[in-house]
């Protein structure tokens, strides 16, 4: 494996690389291989676009995995460390929450997106990249600055990587979506780091996805202006974000599980 190969100063290196590879496998290589398979089986994804996305996501699932196995070989952690009420109640929000918009026109095409949106990107992104990022940075020392600072890190390249919407959205557009990203991978990452497992903040992004499909609709393009006030009430977003994930991992420092895991390994 590649991550057993480099010395520990250059394992920053590995995270472009993953990154990259996914990229390239997912947006370039497999579009060939769906034009191939689809051709034989008179599929349209034009005509099909929800199924087409579900494959695209399941594939983009395996991918990951795989590239996980060759490059980082990072440990993904689902177990909980012990069971705390706290995250159990949180679940049975989530849960309750999905049940009772059963009846709502969005509810099916809400629960798909919430669900293949959750899963790839916070096993990337939190199971993968964030975890990676805190073994690099917490290897010397377990300090809350270099906690924070990974936390900062995972949350800026899960936003940036929201720019390969620019291929159906405005700059603009997916700008605001881009900073809304970073800001809410700041939220996700607190509560992985606390809770220890990856469950947790995969049930928060898909409770969070979910109620924005069901609420708005989901719309292929975009390419609307983007107003100041848009700009000013994102940015309120952001700082209530950051405050509460900082807080998240400053509480009671010593249960924040994911550590433990990471030093045992």
């Amino acid at each position: 494996m590649l991550n057993q190969k480099i010395k520990d100063n250059w394992k920053w290196i590995l995270i472009p690389i993953i990154l990259i590879a996914e990229l390239l496998i997912d947006d370039y290589v497999m579009p060939h291989v769906y034009k191939f398979v689809f051709h034989l089986f008179a599929f349209n994804p034009v005509e099909h676009f929800y199924t087409y996305l579900n494959i695209y996501k399941i594939v983009s699932i395996l991918v990951i995995c795989l590239l996980n196995y060759w490059i980082i070989k990072q440990k993904i952690f689902f177990k909980p460390s012990e069971t705390k009420v706290g995250w159990l109640v949180f679940l049975v929000i989530c849960f309750t929450i999905v049940l009772t918009c059963f009846t709502h026109k969005n509810f099916w095409i809400a629960l798909d997106v919430g669900t293949i949106a959750a899963l790839p990107e916070e096993l990337m992104f939190r199971g993968i990249i964030l975890a990676f990022v805190l073994k690099l940075m917490t290897r010397k020392s377990t300090d809350q600055w270099r906690i924070i600072t990974s936390l900062v890190i995972s949350a800026l390249i899960f936003g940036g990587f929201h720019y390969i919407n620019l291929t159906s959205q405005s700059f603009a557009f997916t700008s605001l979506q881009v900073v809304n990203a970073a800001a809410l991978g700041m939220l996700l990452g607190a509560v992985y780091i606390k809770s220890g497992t990856i469950i947790v903040p995969m049930a928060l992004h898909f409770i969070y996805d979910f109620l924005v499909t069901l609420i708005k609709g989901m719309s292929a393009t975009n390419y609307t202006n983007v107003q100041t006030n848009q700009w000013w009430g994102l940015s309120m977003y952001v700082l209530i974000y950051s405050i509460v994930a900082v807080s998240i991992i400053n509480y009671k420092p010593s249960d924040n599980k994911i550590l433990p895991k990471l030093k045992n390994l």
